[in-house]
């Protein structure tokens, strides 16, 4: 990027500014924000949401940190303006600016945007878009940003390829050096060949090269970012973090981050609590999360609680993921007896169903662990099922109200009318890289008629929330498309899709009109059968030829399979090489 451009502030900025909701978004000067002025690389770093969600998200920080801190490049921020502000800078003329030097995004030489979630890709051309930066790679010249995802959307990198310069598949961590490195060569094309050599890189324009997963293997040793970026104005989690665990050996067969992220590393004890006690001194905050996908699984959870409370005594130190057992609500209570409420996550209604998706939860510990929630003196319990998954019939619906029902009846039991039942119901999307990868998508019409169904059947005082089956429809539509999605992508964003995420803005018409400006019906492309042979192939996920199908045929069975971490190996085939499991002790 041409460093005149350091400092570069639009005359407008300040009108823009008095004319939205929340200007804070779009400022910087944070407190633990880097600048690096004149520094060479220069790199954005997006997130396709609104300030408030990104600046949470814990990976961008990784990377925010790592390449400010330990390597020559300098890393900036931008995040997706919300409409009000979209709105003025077109007509305005002005371009997308990064926090921290307001220097025009177009103007770096890389640009990583993290892909979350399928609802999140209208956003990724908002962003394109409000930079100036071509929408299709392949009309980008040697002026523009190369444009790299990453993120759990690189899983099936198809649908947004043909805005995508290079996706990074897997964990990049490991790769940082070489990227940066490879954005010294001369030129733009020169630049994308060296990124092509880097491991877990995979280029739309060259798909037949496949892109094995990366797994950072030096995580256990690698101290968690300390010093993060502490948002101006209120952020979705407003606390501390501290990833203690990465990976999950549950083997949930429905789950696609626990399947991406295997093989499980965790971070020692002591590293937890250096790193928890540091992060709450440098951010302020007075909670800290110990984040993983299943922070109970972690196996120094209790003493690295025990000690970052005595440690700093009155800290909140929250769990965001628990097990459905009683030690792990006794655990909540340790981490945080401020805290009045806990989730747990039995995912289907009956125990037929919870072995074909592999949970390994029986009905005796649900009503144990739903026990000890109420015993323990917490005023909350939240349930979380999925309905529409693989097998499922209208009595594995109605058996989720039924333990709906018992937890209640325990609730009035125990806590004596001072405690109260929720359950949220999420629609199941089948995934790339899952066993249930090819396994149908519900499709509306049974979604919706049973969502009813568990209304109806729902215990009164059991407030029930079920996600909008229109967004599960696109996010079905696009989680297995191939190289023909963008061009739904694209239609819906032309008509005006954004914030797919939020339901104050999400519009499944407009996707339906999008769907018909490409020639397919929206519901009938969410439930077709992904292509042979299936797209995501262009993406080696590391395991074992036939391990997916196996767990499928497992799961049609209603055959559980063990935890690798406690009982047999699977044979996934992640585990090779270099690459294995990383245990505390």
């Amino acid at each position: 990027m041409d460093s005149s451009h350091e400092g570069w502030l639009p005359d407008e900025l300040g009108d823009l500014l008095a004319r939205v909701t929340r200007p804070g978004r779009y400022v910087g000067g944070e407190f633990n924000l880097r600048r690096k002025p004149g520094a060479s690389p220069r790199i954005v770093l997006s997130y396709p949401d609104a300030y408030e969600i990104g600046i949470s998200n814990p990976g961008l920080q990784i990377l925010y940190t790592y390449l400010n801190d330990a390597t020559a490049a300098s890393a900036e921020r931008a995040y997706c303006p919300w409409p009000d502000m979209a709105e003025l800078m077109r007509h305005h003329g002005v371009a997308l600016w990064t926090l921290e030097s307001f220097a025009p995004v177009a103007a770096c030489d890389l640009w990583g945007i993290h892909l979350p979630h399928e609802l999140t890709y209208t956003n990724v051309l908002e962003l394109l878009d409000l930079a100036g930066v071509p929408l299709h790679a392949g009309e980008r010249g040697e002026g523009d940003p190369i444009v790299l995802g990453g993120g759990p959307g690189s899983a099936n990198p198809w649908p947004l390829s043909p805005f995508l310069d290079a996706v990074f598949v897997g964990e990049v961590e490991g790769r940082l050096d070489a990227i940066v490195a490879a954005l010294g060569a001369s030129s733009r094309a020169a630049r994308l060949q060296l990124l092509a050599a880097v491991p877990g890189v995979w280029l739309p324009a060259a798909p037949e090269r496949r892109a094995r997963r990366q797994v950072f293997m030096g995580f256990s040793h690698t101290m968690p970012v300390t010093e993060p970026v502490v948002p101006v104005l209120e952020a979705v989690h407003d606390r501390a973090v501290v990833e203690v665990m990465r990976g999950c050996t549950a083997g949930c067969r429905f789950c696609q981050a626990g399947m991406w992220y295997r093989p499980v590393r965790e971070r020692p004890v002591e590293l937890v609590v250096e790193a928890a006690c540091e992060a709450l001194r440098t951010t302020g905050c007075d909670e800290v999360s110990l984040i993983s996908l299943s922070s109970c699984d972690y196996s120094g959870i209790e003493e690295a609680v025990r000690r970052i409370r005595a440690l700093r005594p009155g800290v909140r130190v929250s769990l965001p993921s628990l097990r459905i057992d009683s030690a792990a609500v006794t655990l909540a209570r340790l981490g945080s007896e401020q805290r009045g409420s806990v989730t747990l996550a039995p995912e289907a209604g009956t125990q037929e169903l919870r072995d074909a998706i592999n949970k390994g939860v029986d009905d005796e510990q649900f009503a144990t662990a739903v026990r000890a929630t109420f015993e323990a003196g917490f005023t909350g319990l939240k349930l979380y099922f999925m309905i529409g998954l693989p097998g499922e019939d209208d009595a594995a619906v109605a058996a989720i109200a039924d333990m709906a029902t018992a937890a209640a009846s325990a609730a009035r039991a125990i806590a004596h009318g001072r405690a109260r039942v929720s359950v949220a119901v999420s629609s199941y999307v089948p995934k790339a890289h899952t066993p249930f990868e090819t396994a149908a998508f519900a499709g509306e019409e049974v979604l919706r008629r049973r969502q009813t169904l568990l209304r109806d059947l729902m215990p009164r005082g059991v407030r029930i929330s079920c996600h909008d089956v229109g967004a599960s429809v696109v996010e079905a539509a696009l989680a297995r498309g191939g190289p023909r999605s963008g061009e739904l992508i694209e239609a819906a964003w032309r008509r005006g899709a954004r914030f797919d995420g939020w339901t104050e803005w999400f519009d499944v018409e407009l996707w339906r009109a999008a769907a018909t400006d490409v020639g397919v019906e929206l519901n009938a492309l969410a439930c077709a059968a992904p292509s042979q042979p299936l797209p995501w192939q262009s993406v080696d996920a590391g395991f074992e030829e036939g391990f997916l199908t196996l767990e499928a045929g497992r799961a049609a069975s209603r055959q559980r399979t063990d935890d690798c971490r406690r009982g047999r190996c699977g044979a996934c085939g992640v585990c090779h090489d270099d690459v294995s499991m990383d245990l505390v002790g």
